[in-house]
C-alpha cells in the first residue's frame, strides 16, 4: 500500500517540511516502517509512504507526481500526465485501475488531484482560503499536521448511521472532505478557489443496449470478472481474500484460489461471523462457507467473531464507528501478518455483477417485456416450491399495488419511522437532503447508474482502506473493476433473471466454480442476532447510560432525540426474556418491532456518547470546508460544512 499527502501554500511563502512530515507521521501507525520519499518544490510539497515497495515520487517533463495506484494495463505515474495532457479534467474516466494521484505544475503552478471512477483508493482535501490546499490519502494526515479541524459533521454523520455510509466528498468533518469518486480537482492561478469535475459521468441512455443471449452474457461475464481477479493478484506468496459465504466473495475466493494456484501461492480467506448461531437457520453463512471451503481445499482460513458495539470503545479516528479491534480490524491485522500485502473484496456486487435489484418481475412488465414475465414466473414458481398462483401474487401483483394499499413500512430508510426518529426534529429535513437516493427498486437506468455516481460504493471502498491502512496493507475490489462495471450497466433487465433465478447471469456464469449449495443460495444475510442475547443483557446498563446522558448539560447540543434512543433501548428483550432470545434472536422481540429498531438505538447512543465527548474535548485549528455545487460542466459533488469549491 502507498499513501500520498501534500501541501500547497497559497500566501507566498514555500511549502513546510515540518507540516509534510507531520502529514506524514500521522498516517504511519504505530510499528511500522515504510518507505518515505519526499518532494520540496517552492510552494508545493508532496511525500509518499510505501508500505510495500520503495515508494518514489517522479519528476517529468515539469511536473511532479505523487500516485497511489495499482493500474490495469501496464504503466507508471507517467501514465497520469499522457492522460491529462490528451483529455484534460476527464483524466481520471480514462484511465483504468485503483488510483488517487496528485500532479503538480510547476511552470503554470498548478495543482491537480484524482481519483479512480469507483473510489478505490482514498483521497481527501482541505483548504483554507490564502493559506493553503492539502490533501492526503487519509484524513489523519490533514489532521495530524493541524492543516484542518476535527470537528464533526454532524449531518453526515447522521447520513452515515442512517444509510451506512457517507456520500460524496462527505468524510464525516466539516473541514475535510474526499475528493469524490471519479473526479479531477484543479487549483491554480487565477483560480478563487478549486474547481472539482466530475469526469466519470455514464450515459443512462446506453444502459441496457446490449444484445445476445443469456449464456453470451454469461460466458463474456465469467472472462471479465476472472481477468478482474487475476490482474489483482501477487505474483506469487499470498493473497487475501474476503469470505462471507454470499456469491460475490465467494466467487473472488474460488478464483482468486486457483489463480495463486497456478502462481505457486496460496490464498488466506477472512470470514467474520457471530461466536454462536442464534436465530433463523437459513439466514446462516456458515454453511455457505464451510461448502466454499470443502471444495477449495488448501485455502486458509481465519474467523473473526462479530464484536458487540458499546459506547466509549476506541474508535479509528478517521472512521467514526470504525471499531478498533473489531472484526474488519482484525482481518486487516491477520491477512499483514499472514504476509498479504492486498485484501480482495466483493464490495459492488449487488449494483453490478451480481445485481440485486427488487421487484424485477414486476420492472420487467413495467418495460413491455411480456415474453420474459411469461417465460420466468412459472420458472420462479418451481425453484421456490410454490404453485403459479403465488409466484403471481407475489413476485409480480404485489409489487405492483398502489402504496396506499400496501403495508405501513418497517424499512430504516422510512423517512417517519425509520432511523430518522432517533434525531431531533429540527435535523431531519437536512439529513433526508444530504442522503443518498434510494437504488435496486425501481431498476430504471438512472437508477442504475446512480448506483456507481452517487451512492455508497466509494464510500465504502474509503472504509475498507482506512480499515487496511492501519496495517500497512491495501484492498481492491474486482467486481469494480471498470470493464465489469460498463458490461453490466449495458445488459438489458431480462438478462437478471433466468432459469427462475435473479441474480442472473452471474450464477450461470459462475457454473464449475462455485459449489451449486452456494451459487443457488436463495438468501445469505447473515446471522447476528446473537446482537440481540448480548445486548439484552447489557440493556439496563444501556438504558442507565442513555438516561445520564440525557441529564447531562451537552444533551441539547446534540442532535439526537435522546428520548426515542431510550424508547428504542426499550424494546430490547429483558432479562427475563434471555432464555427465548438465546434460543431465538430476533424472536424474542415483541411483535411488531422490527430487528433493526434495537441495534440502531443502541448505534445511535454510541454517536451520542462520541459526539458529547468530541464536545467536551480539546478544540483544534479550524480551516474551511466544500460545499456542493452543481455547475455547466458536468460538476456535482456533495461535499461537507463552509469551504467554497467552483465547478
Amino acid at each position: 500500500m502507498r499513501l500520498i499527502c501534500g501541501i500547497l501554500s497559497l500566501d507566498g511563502s514555500p511549502a513546510s517540511a515540518g507540516r509534510l512530515g507531520a502529514m506524514v507521521q500521522a498516517m504511519t501507525p504505530p510499528g511500522l516502517a515504510p518507505v518515505v520519499d519526499r518532494r520540496l518544490c517552492g510552494p508545493f510539497a508532496t511525500a509518499t509512504v510505501d508500505f510495500a515497495v520503495a515508494g518514489r515520487i517522479v519528476e517529468r517533463d515539469g511536473w511532479v507526481v505523487a500516485a497511489d495506484m495499482r493500474l490495469d494495463a501496464p504503466g507508471d505515474e507517467g501514465t497520469f500526465l499522457e492522460g491529462l495532457a490528451r483529455h484534460g479534467a476527464d483524466f481520471p474516466d480514462r484511465i483504468d485501475g485503483d488510483f488517487a494521484v496528485a500532479l503538480w505544475d510547476q511552470a503554470r503552478r498548478t495543482l491537480w488531484l484524482g481519483r479512480d471512477f469507483i473510489g478505490a483508493r482514498p483521497l481527501v482535501w482541505t483548504w483554507k482560503p490564502g493559506q493553503w490546499l492539502a490533501f492526503s490519502s487519509l484524513p489523519k494526515g490533514l489532521h495530524g499536521a493541524d492543516l484542518a479541524s476535527r470537528r464533526p459533521d454532524p449531518v453526515a454523520q447522521a447520513v452515515r448511521l442512517r444509510q451506512s455510509f457517507f456520500r460524496g466528498g462527505d468524510s464525516g468533518f466539516l473541514d475535510v472532505a474526499y475528493v469524490p469518486a471519479g473526479h479531477s480537482l484543479r487549483f491554480g492561478p487565477g483560480d478563487e478557489a478549486p474547481r472539482l469535475h466530475r469526469a466519470y459521468r455514464p450515459d443512462p441512455g446506453s444502459v441496457g443496449a446490449w444484445r445476445g443471449t443469456p449464456q453470451d452474457a454469461a460466458d463474456a461475464l465469467r472472462g471479465l470478472i476472472d481477468a478482474a481477479v487475476k490482474r489483482r493478484l501477487p505474483a506469487g506468496g499470498l493473497a487475501a481474500s474476503h469470505l462471507s459465504g454470499g456469491l460475490d466473495s465467494s466467487a473472488i475466493t474460488v478464483l482468486a484460489a486457483r489463480g495463486m494456484r497456478a502462481r505457486g501461492g496460496r490464498v488466506l480467506a477472512l470470514s467474520m461471523t457471530t461466536a454462536r448461531a442464534i436465530g433463523p437457520g437459513h439466514l446462516d453463512e456458515r454453511p455457505l462457507i464451510d461448502a466454499v471451503l470443502a471444495q477449495e481445499p488448501d485455502v486458509e482460513h481465519v474467523v473473526a467473531h462479530d464484536a458487540l458495539r458499546l459506547p466509549g470503545q476506541e474508535e479509528e479516528p478517521d472512521w467514526p464507528g470504525g471499531l478498533v479491534g473489531g472484526p474488519d480490524d482484525q482481518m486487516m491485522a491477520r491477512a499483514a501478518a499472514s504476509g498479504a500485502t492486498r485484501v480482495l473484496s466483493g464490495v459492488g456486487g449487488d449494483e453490478g455483477a451480481t445485481y440485486n435489484g427488487a421487484n424485477l418481475y414486476a420492472a420487467l412488465l413495467r418495460a413491455g417485456r411480456v415474453g420474459a414475465v411469461a417465460r420466468e414466473l412459472p420458472a420462479r414458481a418451481r425453484v421456490d416450491r410454490v404453485s403459479l398462483h403465488a409466484a403471481l401474487f407475489g413476485r409480480l401483483l404485489s409489487p405492483l399495488r398502489p402504496r396506499w394499499v400496501r403495508r405501513p413500512s418497517t424499512s430504516p430508510m422510512d423517512p417517519t419511522l425509520g432511523v430518522l426518529r432517533f434525531l431531533k426534529p429540527a435535523v431531519r429535513h437536512d439529513v433526508l437532503s444530504r442522503s443518498m437516493p434510494p437504488i435496486l427498486q425501481t431498476n430504471s437506468p438512472r437508477e442504475r447508474v446512480t448506483a456507481f455516481t452517487d451512492h455508497h460504493i466509494p464510500s465504502r471502498c474509503a472504509y475498507f482502506a482506512i480499515m487496511a491502512a492501519r496495517h500497512g496493507i491495501a484492498v481492491s475490489f474486482p467486481l469494480l473493476d471498470r470493464k465489469v462495471v460498463d458490461f453490466m450497466l449495458s445488459l438489458p433487465l431480462d438478462m437478471f433473471v433466468s432459469d427462475g433465478y435473479a441474480r442472473q447471469p452471474f450464477r450461470r456464469a459462475m457454473k464449475g466454480i462455485l459449489p451449486d449449495q452456494v451459487r443457488l443460495a436463495q438468501v445469505k444475510v447473515g446471522l447476528f442476532d446473537q446482537r440481540f442475547v448480548d445486548y439484552a443483557a447489557r440493556k439496563d446498563d444501556l438504558l442507565r447510560a442513555a438516561r445520564a446522558l440525557r441529564a447531562s448539560p451537552s444533551a441539547d447540543d446534540i442532535i439526537f432525540d435522546l428520548d426515542a434512543v431510550i424508547a428504542g433501548l426499550e424494546s430490547l428483550p429483558g432479562a427475563d426474556s434471555l432464555d427465548r432470545a438465546t434460543s431465538g434472536g430476533r424472536l424474542a422481540l415483541a411483535p411488531g418491532t422490527p430487528p433493526w429498531l434495537p441495534l440502531m438505538a443502541v448505534e445511535c447512543l454510541i454517536a451520542a456518547h462520541r459526539a458529547t465527548a468530541l464536545q467536551t474535548g480539546p478544540g483544534a485549528p479550524e480551516g474551511s470546508a466544500p460545499r456542493g455545487v452543481d455547475g455547466p460542466d458536468h460538476s456535482h459533488s456533495i461535499v461537507p460544512g463552509g469551504l467554497d469549491v467552483t465547478s
